[in-house]
């Protein structure tokens, strides 16, 4: 059983090779001019005069050409591991794979959270690794862009390193890109595991311009719940860089930053998840209760959602345009 969702391409880069229509098509349409001219003179017809058979030809040729370019596309959207819609699976169940998102924009420097929101980041991420210490963690930092920084891992010596030395270079694009950290959250999920899945969101909010939605709702559609964590304050903080300076704009203002309660409680509800202030009392302790809980009804469930993909529908597709293409041009066509 299949349930509705967004469409989802897993491999963008593969529609690049869409562009191989142009030199077939190109090709083809020598072809058929040669072919005209050719058959023209071999029967002796004047020049823009054709017979019957030559339309014969043309047809097939068209129709040969035409089928093969869909075969082409289709094979090509293959590539491109097109998915839509969910599908049920069932699972064993067995423990609890967490993707932390850290954001390390430059905001994140402001020192509105002891000793910053960054810091302050991490050592809410080292606290739910040592934690819960059943589980397996990866790790996503995103600034413009986003990298998967600590792939799916139990060993808590590279998680606790990573943590302890991030800082904004991590990632080199800049500006504050929640969707590609979230887009490669997803990602980090190994395919075929038997775990839960929920992702930890540490972020302040801030700066989500290009925010559309989509990884958010691609998260729910695969019961993927994201809990965000809200650092930094709503009243606004300069931004302090490592060097002593404060981080200015265009005009030579210093940048004031504060947290966008708003977004960051919509990424949550709408996954499914939840959100959290960095000033929760007791927030680790509160947010290990939550992916426990989370742990156990879906365990109760026996299920998971998982994203449907259509490559082998293309596939199919294409191989049926294939066969069309080629028994076009081997079949005689003779006149009646």
């Amino acid at each position: 059983m299949n349930t509705g969702g967004s469409v989802n391409i897993e491999n963008p880069l593969g529609l690049l090779f869409l562009f191989i229509l142009v030199p077939v098509v190109y090709a083809a349409l020598r072809n058929y001019l040669g072919g005209k001219v050719f058959r023209s003179r071999l029967a002796g017809n004047p020049e823009g005069q054709e017979d019957e058979e030559f339309g014969g030809f043309f047809v097939r040729t068209f129709l040969s050409t035409f089928f093969f370019c869909l075969f082409l596309v289709f094979s090509i959207l293959a590539l491109a591991d097109i998915s839509w819609g969910t599908a049920p699976e069932t699972e064993d169940r067995n423990g609890l794979d967490v993707v932390v998102v850290l954001d390390v924009s430059y905001s994140m420097l402001a020192q509105d959270s002891s000793p910053s929101r960054l810091e302050a980041a991490c050592d809410i991420a080292l606290g739910l690794i040592q934690g819960l210490g059943n589980s397996r963690f990866a790790v996503t930092a995103f600034k413009g862009g986003a990298v998967l920084a600590v792939p799916m891992t139990e060993d808590r010596e590279i998680l606790e390193a990573f943590f302890l030395n991030a800082n904004p270079s991590v990632v080199n694009t800049p500006g504050t890109s929640v969707e590609s950290g979230l887009e490669t959250a997803l990602g980090a999920f190994p395919a075929g595991t038997a775990s839960h899945r929920a992702v930890v969101l540490l972020s302040d909010g801030e700066s989500l311009s290009d925010f559309t939605g989509r990884a958010v709702e691609k998260a729910s559609a695969l019961g993927i719940p994201v809990f965000a964590v809200g650092l930094g304050g709503t009243q606004g903080s300069v931004i302090r860089l490592p060097d002593g300076k404060l981080l200015t704009d265009y005009e030579g203002r210093p940048v004031v930053t504060r947290q966008n309660v708003e977004a960051l409680e919509a990424i949550a509800g709408i996954s499914g998840g939840e959100y959290f202030s960095f000033r929760e009392p007791g927030l680790i302790s509160l947010l290990m209760r939550k992916l426990g809980d989370f742990e156990e009804s879906r365990g109760k469930m026996g299920f998971r959602l998982v994203a449907v993909h259509r490559y082998r529908s293309f596939l199919l597709v294409g191989f049926l345009f294939l066969c069309a293409s080629i028994l076009i041009r081997s079949v005689k066509w003779k006149k009646k």
